[in-house]
């Protein structure tokens, strides 16, 4: 099995891969009548809770899906 060495990641790569991480799962869990698709639990469920306690820290607290986001499934 070959192994290949990868490049580590910049702090600013780093980051973005988690903002765009954090989004997919605020997404994903983003809620349908207060209640979470994914967890069943009620809003906010702990998933949506880490990815914005995240977001939070690097100024995006108070980002939203698009209204879109819930006619996706």
């Amino acid at each position: 099995m070959a192994t290949h060495a990868r490049p580590s990641l910049s702090t600013v790569q780093l980051r973005n891969r988690m903002i765009v991480s954090a989004r997919r799962i605020i997404t994903g869990h983003w809620p349908r009548v207060d209640r979470c698709p994914v967890c069943g639990s009620a809003w906010p469920c702990p998933p949506t809770e880490t990815a914005y306690g995240y977001l939070a820290t690097v100024g995006q607290g108070n980002w939203a899906p698009s209204p879109r986001a819930g006619s996706r499934r």
